[in-house]
């Protein structure tokens, strides 16, 4: 299952998407970011010039969700 998500994510890289991040207690984050790198188990997202590090079991948990722009 992670393979196949870091090969969708594979896709997206040097591009923007948009990422929701849950941030708990019912709150969500909206930003817009390219990713930069996919690695075994995490992956590198720029945010307003910080790289910000998820990883894909973040995507399963859906406590990130990674949309194309």
């Amino acid at each position: 299952m992670i393979n196949t998500i870091r090969d969708e994510l594979q896709k997206y890289k040097d591009t923007k998407v948009k990422i929701i991040i849950n941030e708990g207690r019912s709150k969500k984050r909206k930003e817009i970011g390219i990713i930069k790198e996919l690695y075994n188990n995490i992956f590198i997202v720029e945010i307003n010039n910080i790289n910000m590090s998820f990883s894909y079991s973040d995507i399963i948990s859906k406590s990130v969700i990674v949309e194309k722009m």
